[in-house]
């Protein structure tokens, strides 16, 4: 009896060095370089750089010219667009859709509720005390509107259906599944020739929502700050997300999915930035951290990769005479 658990030991032990094996191996093979970031892009969001104090068309233009980026994903915030129930603003999306396609450029664009950068939801004042279905038939109204404005309009490759809608982030009420059912047969009605995405946490969802649309993006978060204080995400390496989209690929039966959020900024337990001292922000994003957060996109085998952050770059250059991530950017975009 005793041999028999010795033997029973012995072998146990045997399986668990074969796993631990397996297992290291897939991480090495996980943090090989492969490629990625060939198709490198940027979100440009008009208030978080009103929010930095910078003039939106400059930074634009400068974006344009100096980084060379051509391609963006913009959110066309419905509180910018309908401040008065059934006044329509759109000037300024007009006129950032028309910058970039002067230069050949491509535009994403993320229409919803929920939208990128804080606070996430962009209800405007007049619809955010609405009865839910109320303010849901107000959110298909201007989805229509401006669906409908910017379908034939040269820039726009793509529309993103709402942000991170099954991700609880934000000041946002929860999205229903059911009502984001609805904003996509809308959409995917009024413009049939152009493909539809939404987006979902990296590192914290199964990324389900992707057998909803023809591209799912994920954020990829390399440092953030919790309620532990700050955390780091060392032991992912680059190809963890693409094995675990082809993964779940297979899982959900979608088409594609890629980068839609690339940290390349520091990350604050602050209201803002704006109020965050540079030491502080520095301890979450420095510009070793940015040239690690470069050599982790280039071996993740993800091709398509937007990056975060273009407004703050440009706002340390400006406002803080460092340049040197604004310069270091340039090396992301041949």
């Amino acid at each position: 009896m005793q041999d028999k658990h010795k033997k029973l030991l012995s072998r146990s032990g045997f399986y668990a060095g074969a796993v631990f094996v397996v297992l290291t191996v897939s991480f090495l093979l996980m943090s090989l370089p492969m490629g990625g970031g060939e198709h490198p892009g940027v979100t440009f969001s008009r208030t978080y750089a009103q929010e930095l104090g910078l003039e939106p068309q400059e930074l634009l233009v400068n974006i344009l010219d100096d980084l060379q980026v051509r391609r963006f994903r913009i959110p066309a915030y419905w509180s910018l667009i309908e401040s008065q129930p059934d006044v329509w603003t759109y000037d300024w999306l007009d006129s950032d859709l028309d910058n970039i396609a002067a230069r050949g450029g491509t535009v994403t664009l993320a229409i919803g509720e929920k939208l990128p950068r804080w606070p996430e939801c962009w209800i405007p004042d007049w619809a955010s005390q609405m009865p839910q279905e109320e303010r849901e038939q107000a959110v298909l109204r201007y989805l229509e509107k401006t669906v409908n404005r910017y379908k034939n309009h040269p820039a726009i490759e793509m529309w993103q259906v709402e942000n991170e809608p099954g991700f609880p982030f934000g000041t946002c009420p929860p999205v229903r599944r059911e009502f984001i059912d609805q904003e996509l047969t809308l959409v995917k009605s009024l413009d049939q020739t152009r493909p539809i995405a939404t987006t979902d946490s990296g590192e914290l969802s199964m990324w389900k929502l992707g057998r909803k649309v023809d591209l799912l993006g994920v954020s990829v978060y390399r440092v953030v700050i919790g309620p532990l204080g700050i955390f780091r995400y060392w032991f992912m390496p680059p190809q963890f997300y693409l094995r675990k989209g082809q993964a779940v690929q297979r899982l959900w039966k979608f088409e594609d999915f890629y980068i839609s959020e690339f940290q390349m900024e520091p990350w604050t337990k602050r209201p803002s930035l704006t109020v965050t001292p540079i030491d502080e922000q520095m301890q979450t994003f420095d510009i070793q951290q940015m040239r690690e957060n470069i050599d982790f996109a280039r071996s993740s085998g993800i091709s398509k990769i937007d990056y975060w952050g273009v407004e703050w770059w440009y706002w340390m250059k400006k406002v803080h005479n460092q340049p040197i991530f604004w310069e270091q950017a340039k090396t992301l975009f041949p």
